[in-house]
């Protein structure tokens, strides 16, 4: 009986200083939150057209960022019968594109183009798809992609104008959340078991088994070690806007690439080399949350690690830096609240899509 009230008495202690921390923690991000907010007014007198893909976050955030730095935003369906003539009837000054691999065909980006309408694609998947997107951005005047690895390739398919346009955080969607029990966690990690990462969380599943993990996505049960993780896994995934809500519950959160190189998932015949972040490295950080990342080239361009996001490059160093962070709150925290001040400030779609409206109209007089 003694005993298990001393597990009782331990259990609340401990369940009392997460709760302090965590409330101490997102009332420290809400003030960074208040502190930093983006200019508003438009800053060109233009009708842009926006044709998404099955891209939520993505979606919303480029076409917020638009409403907000042209007179006009129209959103047309990729799968609309004849979108091309619909939008061409719209008579806009610029039709943005994102990915247009898998639902706006590029014949009809090739009809705009055709009438003298400025169009661009902005690439989200490379260079996963490039066998798709090398026949796609020809079709286009401007050639933006998320990957730095793949803009000398579309030169090279001679396309004039290609440009690297990083991803970013739509802040409206992720951002720091009260914390709850459900969403509480010591590492999270929401993705596609795609088989790198099945390979990797395989070795270090001993490991997590005896955390409170939190692993979301499909085909995680392909793994070797499911079982030992399995009441840690939700195969179903978490509902996507539910998952800003796990990014801020948990006290780290993995993020880790997919292999560019995957002959069951990926259309990259070429076997193009992936160099750049995607957009999870943004989204997490704007959660206030520490990130533990796998090395991407151009991460330094983005956030400074040891400062503003952690990294490893290797399943024992993710393990060594869980537990030294789990066991160091203060350093977590305050590495955690730089990554979202630097996000803020630098790494939002308002900024993409201004230096995109630069490169294509010039500097505004907005």
């Amino acid at each position: 009986m003694k005993a298990s009230s001393g597990l009782h008495q331990e259990g609340w202690r401990t369940g009392y200083r997460d709760g302090w921390h965590s409330g101490y923690h997102y009332g420290r991000s809400q003030a960074v939150l208040n502190s930093i907010h983006e200019p508003s007014g438009q800053l060109y007198p233009l009708h842009v057209v926006f044709v998404g893909e099955g891209l939520f976050a993505l979606n919303h955030g480029i076409e917020t960022a638009l409403a907000r730095l042209v007179k006009k935003v129209t959103s047309v369906d990729p799968l609309m019968p004849g979108a091309a003539g619909y939008i061409a009837s719209l008579e806009p000054d610029f039709v943005l594109v994102l990915n247009g691999i898998h639902a706006f065909p590029a014949n009809e980006a090739r009809m705009l183009r055709s009438l003298g309408i400025r169009t661009a694609v902005w690439f989200a998947d490379d260079p996963y798809f490039s066998d798709a997107s090398a026949s796609v951005a020809p079709a286009y005047e401007f050639i933006f992609t998320h990957e730095l690895g793949t803009v000398s390739f579309y030169r090279s398919l001679g396309c004039e104008h290609v440009y690297y346009l990083p991803l970013a955080a739509d802040r409206s969607i992720f951002y720091p959340r009260p914390v709850t029990s459900a969403t509480r966690a010591d590492v999270c990690f929401i993705g596609t078991a795609f088989w790198n990462r099945v390979r990797f969380m395989d070795k270090i599943a001993p490991y997590l088994r005896n955390k409170k993990v939190i692993i979301a996505g499909g085909l995680w049960n392909r793994m070797k070690h499911y079982k030992r993780l399995r009441h840690s896994i939700r195969l179903a995934g978490i509902p996507f806007e539910q998952t800003p809500v796990y990014y801020s519950g948990a006290k780290i959160v993995i993020n880790l690439h997919r292999a560019a190189v995957d002959s069951q998932h990926n259309q990259n015949s070429r076997q193009l080399n992936g160099y750049s972040v995607n957009p999870r490295t943004f989204e997490i950080a704007a959660c206030s949350t520490l990130q533990l990342t796998d090395l991407r080239q151009d991460l330094t361009n983005f956030y400074i690690p040891g400062q503003q996001i952690e990294t490893y490059g290797s399943e024992m160093e993710l393990v060594e830096k869980i537990e030294h962070y789990l066991a160091n709150e203060d350093q977590r925290s305050q590495i955690a609240l730089r990554g979202l001040k630097r996000t803020l400030r630098d790494h939002t779609y308002r900024k993409r899509l201004t230096e995109m409206l630069h490169i294509i109209f010039g500097r505004s007089s907005g």
